[in-house]
């Protein structure tokens, strides 16, 4: 596919005010009606920063040899016990179907398997990777579950000891087995437990273009930012197709003109890209975020800046549009713009 994204990640979180020109030198944006944004807009973020190029196992470049069909058996030491019941890798689509019921929904991703999503309960968000018919891996962020010890109420310590790791601090830790691949993501600037682990088998390969599953992206962004709320006591938020389609057309902007900012060369900010869409609000804000692939690891990024998750967590909102946009050759391949507004 030519598309390592999840090699490298440069995460680029930007404000209303700041933006950050080609050279990387910071810049003032002076929007002649910024006043009345703001007081439009209630908390949109008033901060910049950027953090260091961190990075990431590939888990699209094993050998070809593992292409082929497998039957294994089921690894109940690769166990997720979670909503009450117990997934381990290996284990088939129908045993899931049976304990779980039928997903909300079936999203694509950019691997060779699909995310079955159980959203029901935002406070128990769980996605179980499916690939011919097996469990090939799973997320969740859900307040019950366990995982070799690791839960939400592990702290560092606890990782470490369980792990036999000696990691520091960071959004996300990965661990790398000859079996699996796991990443859990903490609350590095709230409580410092865990809040989520994703893990997926090492076999894993990319086989989809990312313009086939931009709207599958999108979704799970917005699952994710509700589940979010839903474990911090707040209502969740709907969907907006229409502030999706702003969003998506200012992530794809960014991408076509390489820049990052909430303006554009013509200094329309999110204001003007709601009402251009025909929403009216009475409050406002948008969070970007480019370089850090898709969903999950942009969503927990944001989750771990004070200014975004101020954004996520804002009780003013009620609605929420994500854009999502990959073009190769641009400055940062990926580019999500969520949208919040009331």
């Amino acid at each position: 596919m030519g598309k390592k994204i999840s090699l490298r990640y440069v995460l680029l979180l930007s404000t209303l005010i700041f933006s950050i020109s080609s050279k990387g030198c910071l810049k003032k944006d002076i929007d002649p009606n910024l006043e009345n944004d703001i007081s439009s807009m209630s908390h949109i973020n008033q901060a910049y920063s950027e953090a260091d190029i961190l990075n990431k196992p590939n888990k699209s470049t094993k050998s070809n040899s593992s292409s082929s069909k497998k039957n294994p058996t089921v690894n109940s030491e690769i166990t997720l016990n979670v909503r009450g019941i117990s997934i381990s890798l290996g284990e088939e689509e129908k045993s899931i179907l049976h304990k779980l019921g039928k997903p909300n929904r079936i999203v694509s991703t950019e691997y060779d398997f699909n995310y079955y999503v159980y959203n029901n309960d935002y406070s128990k968000l769980l996605f179980v990777a499916i690939r011919d018919s097996e469990v090939v891996g799973f997320y969740t962020d859900s307040i019950d579950f366990n995982f070799m010890g690791i839960s939400p109420q592990s702290d560092l310590n606890l990782v470490n000891k369980i792990l036999k790791k000696d990691f520091t601090m960071d959004f996300i830790l990965t661990h790398n087995t000859h079996s699996y691949s796991l990443e859990i993501f903490m609350d590095e600037v709230g409580t410092n437990y865990v809040t989520g682990i994703s893990l997926l088998t090492a076999d894993i390969k990319e086989n989809k273009s990312m313009d086939e599953i931009t709207n599958h992206i999108e979704l799970l962004v917005f699952d994710l930012t509700n589940s979010i709320r839903a474990r911090n006591g707040l209502s969740t938020l709907s969907w907006s197709s229409t502030a999706a389609n702003a969003a998506r057309k200012h992530s794809t902007d960014m991408a076509i003109n390489s820049y990052f900012s909430h303006y554009d060369k013509y200094n329309k900010g999110p204001s003007d890209r709601l009402n251009e869409e025909g929403i009216t609000f009475q409050y406002l804000g948008e969070n970007i975020i480019a370089g850090y692939g898709t969903a999950i690891i942009s969503t927990h990024a944001w989750f771990n800046s004070p200014d975004h998750r101020e954004n996520i967590l804002n009780k003013n909102f009620r609605n929420l549009g994500v854009g999502f946009t990959y073009i190769k050759d641009s400055d940062y391949k990926t580019y999500i713009t969520q949208l919040f507004y009331r």
